[in-house]
């Protein structure tokens, strides 16, 4: 037998292939493909800040060649005012924001955690005092205590047979303007930014508590206010770095007894003959390192809280029961707060609107309606309402497209630098709005553009739009995170270009987020003084600057009756952000909730909360 075997398989050999060509590489393209926005945010957001430090050294009169030296830092840190200064502008922070931390947290408790009756109705009036310019406010609280002639002192001498012609209250004092803005603007907001994360907080930790036999109050105490710390002290801290930034209420208030605050001595040295820039810059630089990093702690408290919705199947909202007769105590104790707080200075600004002299009752034929025609029939008000307009517009228009631009930078695209960028756009939080103005002022003047931006209304647009910065790119922010990528993505495979999807999908999907933002930066145009207060010009003053020149110079009727007409504006201007902001996060939770049918209701945040 012979046996044979087959050959074995022979291997086909290949030839080496030459290695593929090189390609060049692009990293450092990509690298630098952010650099052009970073530019951009850097140029609206740090170019004033640099100019200020720069010319805190410029040691030379307006208008002569520039030299530089110590001389402003000097005169400065010898001048006695600015420690008295500093010294007001800490105590009326630390003071206001401990007794607004207080009475905003019990607020905010009783409407989002309790079955307390008309809770909305407190919230709505809340929101009703946050739209309203504060200066609007502050003159309804001159109507009622101002020391000669408010409602409530004469009142008070009439029924307690107090003798004298001033007191026993004083709305020109350090309490006086501590109670303006906690009634204008810090209660109100600390509210406004407490309330939705109660809101979010499952009731199940509050109802094991009363299960375990801890009382209501312990349970609130012990449960509910540790589980909503972080959301408290973000809101104390926020309300702090606002308190270092507050310009009119001081100006108003504190002129009159000279009671002076960093921002209101910082415009007294720029109004001086001949006015000091140099040692007004150089107070300045000492104020923003500080903000500087308020801003960033605060930040760091509520960065991971922002935009997180909390439900699941477990979730529960259902509201603490405080019993029969004490749930109508309370709502009695915040109605009585509502009333006195936020009802009388805005009905006595009313009134006053309509008095003969402002605050003077006891005069023959007290009431008028003079002021309000002498207020429509004066040139001033037609150019101030028309530049107001105009400004507002032109804010919202371009505030709307820088910041849905940087945006979108930041959470949707792969550029290096988006976080540079991010931080960029926070940096106005830490700027008071009159070292802005002074800053974008150093700007204005050192530009070949001087003869179209200062003094112009193109000048305070551009000051609102990055006044607004910070608060405008949040809030685009949280609308295009609500917006799954998928979708961009779903559009991208279909064909269709970038610019072609950004247009019909991502806009009309965040078009309520647009329309909010919108609506609250014409507010912000409309009722911000400090930024703009330095760049205005005859030709330019806008509706509130012209508030402020008639209550800083005894012209209070017309005042009145101007408060009035931009409270109102405000006011509707804000709910129709509400609205928008609200309704766009109720009908997500809607929806949320139809997709889920076995889990509980979660209460989403509405109202300006949302919009913030």
């Amino acid at each position: 037998m012979t046996l044979t075997t087959s050959p074995p398989p022979v291997r086909e050999v290949r030839s080496p292939e030459p290695p593929p060509p090189r390609r060049r590489s692009r990293i450092g393209l990509r690298s630098f493909r952010g650099v052009p926005v970073v530019l951009l945010v850097a140029a609206l957001t740090a170019v004033p800040v640099v100019l200020l430090l720069i010319n805190s050294f410029n040691v030379s009169r307006p208008g002569e060649p520039s030299h530089y030296g110590l001389d402003n830092w000097r005169k400065a840190f010898a001048d006695p005012q600015l420690t008295t200064a500093v010294w007001n502008t800490l105590r009326l922070g630390i003071t206001r924001t401990i007794i607004a931390t207080v009475i905003a947290t019990a607020l905010s408790v009783l409407i989002a955690r309790t079955d307390m009756p008309g809770r909305r109705l407190v919230e709505v009036a809340l929101w009703f005092a946050f739209f309203i310019p504060p200066l609007s406010m502050t003159l309804g609280w001159i109507v009622l205590l101002d020391p000669s002639n408010g409602v409530v002192n004469t009142t008070l001498r009439s029924w307690f047979g107090i003798t004298g012609h001033h007191g026993p209250f004083n709305i020109y004092s350090f309490w006086g303007i501590i109670l303006a803005h906690i009634s204008s603007s810090t209660v109100p907001l600390m509210t406004i930014l407490i309330v939705p994360s109660l809101r979010r907080m499952s009731s199940g930790l509050e109802e094991a508590a009363r299960s375990c036999g801890a009382g209501r109050f312990k349970t609130i105490l012990f449960v509910t206010l540790p589980l909503a710390r972080p959301a408290i002290l973000g809101a104390a801290l926020l309300s702090f770095i606002y308190s270092l930034k507050t310009f009119e209420i001081e100006y108003l208030l504190g002129n009159p007894i000279g009671f002076k605050v960093f921002s209101t001595q910082i415009y007294d040295w720029i109004y001086r003959e001949p006015p000091l820039y140099g040692i007004a810059t150089a107070l300045g630089m000492l104020i923003i390192p500080v903000m500087v990093l308020l801003a960033i702690g605060q930040r760091l408290l509520v960065r991971d809280r922002t935009f997180v919705t909390v439900g699941s199947r477990g979730f529960s909202d259902v509201p603490m029961a405080l019993g029969r007769v004490r749930r109508w105590v309370v709502a009695g104790f915040a109605y009585l707060y509502v009333l006195l707080i936020i009802g009388l200075p805005a009905g006595a600004l009313i009134v006053g609107s309509f008095m003969r002299r402002f605050g003077f009752f006891h005069i023959p034929h007290p009431f008028t309606t003079s002021n309000w025609s002498n207020l429509i029939h004066d040139n001033l008000f037609a150019t101030s309402a028309m530049n107001s307009l105009k400004i507002g517009i032109g804010a919202t228009l371009l505030g709307v497209v820088i910041y849905f631009a940087i945006a979108y930078v930041i959470v949707r695209s792969k550029l290096r630098g988006r976080g540079t960028i991010d931080v960029l756009a926070w940096l106005p939080v830490a700027l008071p709005g009159i070292l802005l103005g002074l800053g974008l002022l150093w700007l204005y003047l050192g530009t070949p553009l001087r003869t179209v931006l200062y003094g112009s209304v193109t000048g305070l647009i551009l000051a609102i739009v990055i006044n607004h910065l910070a608060t405008g790119t949040q809030q685009m922010k949280a609308g295009i995170m609500q917006i799954s990528p998928e979708h961009d993505q779903a559009a991208r495979t279909c064909g269709a270009r970038p610019l072609r999807s950004l247009w019909h999908v991502m806009l009309p999907l965040i078009g309520p987020s647009i329309a909010a933002v919108a609506v609250l930066t014409f507010d912000t145009a409309i009722r911000d003084i400090s930024s703009v207060v330095l760049l205005t010009s005859g030709n330019s003053r806008p509706l509130s600057v012209l508030l402020l020149e008639y209550s800083s110079t005894s012209e209070l009727e017309e005042a009145a009756a101007l408060g009035v007409i931009m409270a109102a504006v405000t006011v509707i201007v804000g709910l129709i952000a509400t609205a928008l902001a609200g309704g766009r996060l109720q009908r997500n939770g809607a929806r949320a909730r139809r997709r889920r049918p076995g889990s509980s209701q979660s209460t989403q945040p509405t109202g300006p909360a949302a919009a913030s």
